[in-house]
């Protein structure tokens, strides 16, 4: 059976195209991992073994090796995690991150809000997103820097998260401030899968995947069809995703794989109420102040991938990538401030293709020991991009005022080297430097003469992480590294050099895994030269003064039997202002000490998930499975001194098969807590024609309520 093991040194290029793995430098695999990511040598389920032995078509087993840490927090979650609790989108996936707590306070459609240890990343600006081999931020967008929309991600084929806090890897590049993501897809049932689910909201899915059966489990085509009525008025969404992707291996130690996949989206988005206007029961817990906010969203992309892995890992790989990406937003978070009689309503248009590649080469180079490997890389996008922002009339929906009407060209060039070494028989050096070249060219329509500038300039960092053993299963790493985020390609003048946001990070903390358990502990801090925060008077995030995070992060992920899972991550982090300046809705400007707003300080996640085989009938195996996850969010500092509410977050599921059935049900917020996904502090007035009040008031979006979502699956081959 040809075998084929996954590299750990390429997480920006192909991971299903798999070359060998570095024995001693990766965390011992899970319990049974070979035969969890084996996909094609799983016997159908319900007790069909038969033809397992005897005239039965050949499969292809995929043995997974670990990738090694560049940090003591860096987190893996495979799909037996993912399984554990219910989720909608591949954004929910990201909260089994320590850290990460993800929001949708604007529409089940619009790019989440995602915070991860202490950084508002909004949505997407402090992290970067790669989902099989293409990146997901998207540079100099409208809404706001680095948005990274994952809805065309169905949570059923995520085969794993890798998540990389920090910037300690030289693969990592623009907006990996915080740390970077980056999912794998696969599909490991065998033949047709058929989902069709019904529930609460009017909410209606239709899910459909093929895996062939003697394929790797990277070889899948999976359909959604999403729709809802929404839990209040203008919240109803629809979506619909396709996804292909096929892993051929026409020659010995080359391989290919091609990405295709196409999404389109429309949703409706209540906005913010005052909390007030709640308090006093002049408006409803699930109203909107104006029903016509919300928009739509498409993106498709396509990626080929060519590796070629020599026996000792040694390989070329080379992955062009192209997207194209639309959005188009209409909100209002202010009223009638901005403009007292047509009303602070905006449109927001985003158009933008990106073309790009990632190529490297590695090879074993015996300078400090035998094990001794160097990997030069280059990674390669440019954007063409179209935006505007208009204010409409409350009225009649008219244009008012142009407010960005700009064409912009980025372009990003970097390379990288990066080398693993061993001085000493239990101490290993990982790390390199990385440089990127960016350029801007910018044509700005509002500006008199529809005015042209262009600026350029060049980010180098150096990134590096010591790891020691200390005991079998036991090792502690010491990370440091330097990342950045390019700036919003309309915000520079003709000639000026780019001035990035400029990040230093540094961790120190223990790494235990075994057959059974890996577990992490680690203190962080990071420093950010310049930063960005939501502002409700332009719709989107402005700059900030310096700002710096200092926290602690616990992970561990459990498998103490086949039929048992559970993953548990905590981080505290304190995030505040380095430097006085910027404008605060209070008057005035941030203070030095000041905390950084909307960053919770408390975040922290539990699941757990059993499986157990319950017998069989007529010959037939019944399998059940039922999971539970749970999220808490604890101390959101706001403006002028605030402080937001607290929310517990449970989701349950429960599966129960027979054969080519199954029958599930999906329960969100189970205790029905009454949450704010967003909370805010400024000066507004919904109401047409009334005094002014340009006093700083709470404003909330509400959180959804408790939903079920019952699904019928029938297994086809």
């Amino acid at each position: 059976m040809p075998l084929s093991l996954r590299t750990a040194l390429a997480p920006l290029l192909i991971t299903t195209v798999a070359v060998p793995a570095r024995a001693g430098d990766g965390d011992p695999p899970p319990p049974a991992a070979a035969a969890a990511e084996s996909s094609s040598a799983r016997a159908p389920a319900g007790g069909d073994a038969s033809g397992a032995a005897g005239g039965a078509a050949p499969v292809t087993v995929v043995v997974q090796g670990a990738a090694p840490p560049r940090s003591a927090s860096e987190a893996v979650r495979g799909r037996a995690e993912i399984q554990a609790a219910p989720h909608r989108t591949a954004s929910d996936v990201m909260q089994l991150v320590p850290g990460v707590f993800a929001t949708q306070h604007s529409g089940e459609g619009k790019a989440h809000q995602i915070f991860f240890r202490g950084f508002d990343a909004v949505h997407g600006q402090d992290i970067e997103i790669w989902v099989a081999g293409a990146p997901v931020n998207e540079v100099s967008n409208i809404h706001g820097q680095g948005y990274a929309d994952l809805h065309f991600v169905m949570p059923e084929v995520i085969r794993e998260l890798r998540a990389q806090p920090g910037s300690y890897d030289p693969r990592q590049g623009d907006f990996a401030v915080a740390g970077t993501m980056r999912f794998e897809l696969g599909y490991d049932e065998p033949g047709i899968t058929a989902t069709a689910a019904a529930g609460s909201h009017g909410a209606r899915r239709l899910f459909l995947a093929y895996h062939p059966t003697a394929a790797e489990e990277s070889t899948f085509a999976a359909f959604e069809a999403y729709a809802t009525d929404g839990f209040g008025p203008a919240r109803a969404a629809s979506r619909s995703s396709l996804i292909a992707q096929g892993v051929y291996r026409p020659l010995d130690g080359l391989a290919a794989r091609v990405m295709v996949s196409a999404s389109a989206s429309r949703f409706g988005s209540a906005g913010v109420l005052r909390l007030d206007d709640l308090a006093s029961g002049k408006v409803d817990r699930l109203a909107s102040y104006d029903p016509r906010q919300g928009g739509d969203a498409s993106r498709a992309q396509l990626v080929l991938d060519l590796r070629e892995a020599g026996e000792r890992g040694e390989g070329l790989s080379i992955a062009p990538f192209v997207v194209l990406r639309a959005l188009r937003l209409r909100s209002n978070f202010t009223g009638y401030v901005a403009d007292p009689v047509a009303g602070d309503s905006t449109q927001q248009l985003n158009e933008a293709t990106t073309l790009g590649a990632t190529a490297s080469y590695r090879l074993r180079f015996p300078l400090l020991s035998e094990r001794d490997t160097f990997e030069a890389g280059v990674v390669a996008r440019t954007d063409w991009i179209e935006q505007s922002q208009r204010r409409l009339a409350a009225v009649d929906d008219r244009p008012t005022a142009t407010l960005v009407d700009a064409r912009v060209r980025a372009t990003d060039i970097a390379g990288y080297l990066d080398a693993s070494l061993r001085p000493l028989r239990r101490i290993t050096l990982r790390g390199g430097l990385r440089v990127d070249g960016l350029a801007f060219q910018v044509r700005d329509n509002v500006t008199l003469g529809a005015q042209a500038r262009g600026a350029q300039g060049v980010h180098v960092g150096g990134k590096g992480t010591l790891d020691a053993a200390l005991l079998p299963g036991l090792r502690a790493l010491v990370s440091v590294g330097q990342g950045f985020r390019s700036p919003q390609a309309r915000s520079l003048g003709e000639g000026e050099q780019t001035p990035f946001a400029r990040a230093l990070s540094g961790e120190a903390g223990l790494r235990y895994a075994d057959e059974a358990l890996r577990a992490s502990a680690a203190l962080f801090h990071a420093r950010l030269d310049q930063d960005l925060v939501f502002d409700e008077a332009t719709g989107r995030n402005e700059r900030v003064p310096a700002t710096a995070r200092t926290g602690l992060a616990l992970d561990a992920v459990g498998r103490p039997a086949p039929w048992l899972v559970s993953s548990v991550g905590l981080t505290y982090t304190r995030a505040a202002f380095t430097a006085a300046g910027g404008r605060t809705a209070c008057g005035g400007g941030y203070a030095r000490g000041d905390l950084l707003p909307f960053v919770p300080q408390v975040v922290a996640r539990a699941d757990l998930a059993v499986t157990p085989r319950l017998g069989a009938i007529l010959g037939r195996s019944v399998e059940a499975r039922a999971g539970a996850g749970a999220t808490l969010l604890h101390r959101r500092p706001l403006p002028c001194g605030e402080m937001g509410h607290d929310a517990l977050l449970t989701d349950v599921t429960a599966r129960l098969r027979y054969h080519r059935v199954e029958l599930g049900l999906d329960v969100h917020n189970l205790l029905d807590a009454s949450w704010f996904d967003g909370e805010f502090v400024y000066p507004s007035r919904f109401t047409r024609g009334a005094a002014p009040d340009l006093l700083p008031a709470r404003h909330v979006t509400v959180g959804a309520p408790r939903s079920f979502l019952a699904s019928l699956t029938l297994h086809i081959g």
